[in-house]
C-alpha cells in the first residue's frame, strides 16, 4: 500500500511538468490557507469550505506564494491518481486483472475527471479515500478505513451518513476505537462549522453558498431531481452503463445459485452505494444545491467498478476460453467509437488546462506591468470576471471579498481579452497582453 501512496505522489509531482494551474475553488482554498497563516481568515466571499484542503493549504502557505498553489496542485493529482490506484485494486479483488483495467478505464475517460484533477479539485481525492476505506475494511484494518472515510467526511457531506454508521458500528464492535471514533465525529463541527464562523461569523456559510448555484444549474429545472439524473448520464459512456447492468445480472445469477461469495457482497455494497449516493445527489439539488456533474464522480467511480465485474462476468459465463476470447474481440469492437470520443474529449480537456494555465500566468505578468499589486489597489476597487475572482485576489494577496465582479469607478479593471468588462468605456486601457486588459479610472469620472 505504501507504494502506491509513494507513486502517486511522484506520478503528480512529475505531472506538474505537464502545466496547469487550479481554478476557482482550489484557489479559494489556496488563499484561505494563506490567510490562516497570517490570522485575518476571511470567508466572507468564495465557494462553499471544505475542511481537508485547510490540512494542506495551511503549510503550504509557509513555502511562499509562488510554490503554494502547485503543492496543492501535487494532492489533487496525487488524489486523482490514487482513486485510479484504488479503482483497480478493488476491480482486481472483485473479478480479477481485466476487471480492475476495465474499471480504471472507465473512470479515467469519465466526463471532467483527468480535467478536474489537474485543475484542483478534490473530486479524485474523494474517490482515492473512500476506496481505500473500502480497501482497508476488506483487509481488517477498520481503524484505517474509518480515518480514510473521516478524510472523505472532511470533502462531502453526502459522505456522512455512510461513515457515521459505520463509525458507530466499529465503536459498537471494538471498545477500543471509542477515542478514535469520538474524536473522528469531532472533527465534523470543528472541522465544517467552526472555521466559518470564524471567518464569516456564519457557521452554516458554505451551506448557504451552496444554495446559490449557477444559472444553468439542475436546481433551476422544474424537477431538479429528475433533471441532475438526466444531466449525470453523460459522465460515463454507454459501453460502462451496459458493462455495468451486465454486473448486476451476474451478481443476480450467483445470487440464485447461492453464492455467498465475499465479491458478490462487495457488489452489492458497491451497487447498493451508487444508488444511494445519486439519490443523495438528486435530493440535495431538489433541496436548491448546484447539483454540479462532479458532485456525481464517486458513484460514477463504483458503477465503474461495477462495470469492470460485469465484463468479467459476462467472460466467465461463456463455455470456452476460445469463445470467451471472441467475445472479449467484440466488445472491444463494439466500444471502440465510443472510446475514440472519449480519447477525442481527453484531448480537447488537456489543451483546456494548458490554455487555463497560460491564461492565470499571464494575470501575474499583466499585473507587473502596471506596477504590481500595489498600484493596482492605489485607489478605489478592483474589479473581474466573475471566475477570475479567487486568481485576481491572489495575485494582489488580498480578501477575495475585495475583488468584485460589478464595477463602479474610482478603481482598476482586470478583465480577460474580449470580456464585456475589457471594453468597459468608464475605466482607461493602461495595459494589456495577449488574455488580459487591465483598465483605470481613479478618479470616478467617465474615462475621456
Amino acid at each position: 500500500m505504501r507504494w502506491i501512496f509513494a507513486g502517486c505522489l511522484v506520478a503528480a509531482a512529475l505531472s506538474l511538468l505537464l502545466g496547469g494551474r487550479p481554478t476557482y475553488d482550489p484557489w479559494a482554498w489556496i488563499i484561505w490557507g494563506r490567510e490562516i497563516t497570517e490570522g485575518n481568515l476571511d470567508t466572507r466571499s468564495g465557494p462553499s469550505w471544505k475542511p481537508l484542503p485547510m490540512l494542506f493549504t495551511v503549510p503550504f502557505a509557509l513555502a511562499g506564494d509562488d510554490a503554494a498553489p502547485g503543492l496543492w496542485l501535487v494532492v489533487a493529482r496525487a488524489g486523482g491518481l490514487l482513486a485510479l490506484a484504488m479503482v483497480f485494486r478493488l476491480g482486481a479483488r472483485l473479478a480479477g486483472p481485466v476487471a480492475g483495467v476495465v474499471a480504471v478505464a472507465g473512470v479515467f475517460f469519465s466526463e471532467g475527471f483527468v480535467r478536474h484533477a489537474a485543475r484542483g479539485f478534490s473530486e479524485g481525492l474523494l474517490v482515492g479515500l473512500v476506496l481505500l476505506a473500502v480497501d482497508r475494511h476488506l483487509a481488517g484494518q477498520r481503524w484505517a478505513a474509518f480515518t480514510a472515510g473521516l478524510g472523505a467526511a472532511l470533502l462531502r457531506p453526502e459522505v456522512w451518513p455512510f461513515w457515521g454508521l459505520y463509525g458507530l458500528w466499529l465503536g459498537w464492535t471494538d471498545p477500543r476505537a471509542r477515542a478514535l471514533v469520538g474524536a473522528g465525529f469531532a472533527a465534523i463541527p470543528l472541522g465544517w462549522f467552526l472555521p466559518e464562523y470564524l471567518g464569516s461569523g456564519n457557521p452554516l456559510r458554505a451551506a448557504a453558498r451552496a444554495l446559490e448555484p449557477n444559472l444553468n444549474s439542475p436546481a433551476f429545472a422544474d424537477r431538479p431531481f429528475l433533471a441532475v439524473l438526466d444531466s449525470s448520464q453523460s459522465v460515463l459512456g454507454a459501453p460502462i452503463y451496459v458493462a455495468a447492468l451486465a454486473g448486476v445480472f451476474v451478481l443476480l445469477g450467483h445470487r440464485r445459485r447461492g453464492s455467498n461469495a465475499p465479491e458478490d457482497d462487495l457488489l452489492v455494497m458497491l451497487a447498493c452505494g451508487a444508488v444511494l449516493l445519486m439519490i443523495g445527489v438528486g435530493l440535495m439539488t431538489e433541496a436548491g444545491f448546484a447539483g454540479n456533474l462532479r458532485y456525481v464522480v464517486l458513484p460514477a467511480a463504483l458503477l465503474c467498478l461495477l462495470a469492470g465485474a460485469g465484463v468479467v462476468g459476462v467472460l466467465r459465463a461463456l463455455p470456452t476460453r476460445a469463445v470467451a476470447a471472441l467475445a472479449g474481440v467484440a466488445m472491444m469492437a463494439a466500444a471502440a467509437p465510443q472510446a475514440q470520443a472519449e480519447l477525442d474529449r481527453f484531448r480537447f480537456e488537456m489543451r483546456e488546462v494548458r490554455s487555463e494555465d497560460d491564461f492565470e500566468r499571464r494575470l501575474r505578468k499583466t499585473i507587473g506591468l502596471v506596477g504590481g499589486p500595489a498600484a493596482v489597489t492605489s485607489c478605489g476597487g478592483v474589479f473581474t470576471s466573475r471566475f477570475q475572482v479567487p486568481a485576481v485576489a491572489w495575485h494582489l494577496h488580498r480578501h477575495q471579498r475585495d475583488v468584485e465582479i460589478f464595477p463602479f469607478p474610482p478603481g482598476w479593471t482586470l478583465a480577460p481579452r474580449n470580456s464585456q468588462l475589457s471594453q468597459d468605456p468608464r475605466f482607461a486601457r493602461v495595459a494589456e497582453t495577449r488574455k488580459w486588459i487591465v483598465g483605470r479610472n481613479c478618479d470616478g469620472q467617465p474615462s475621456s
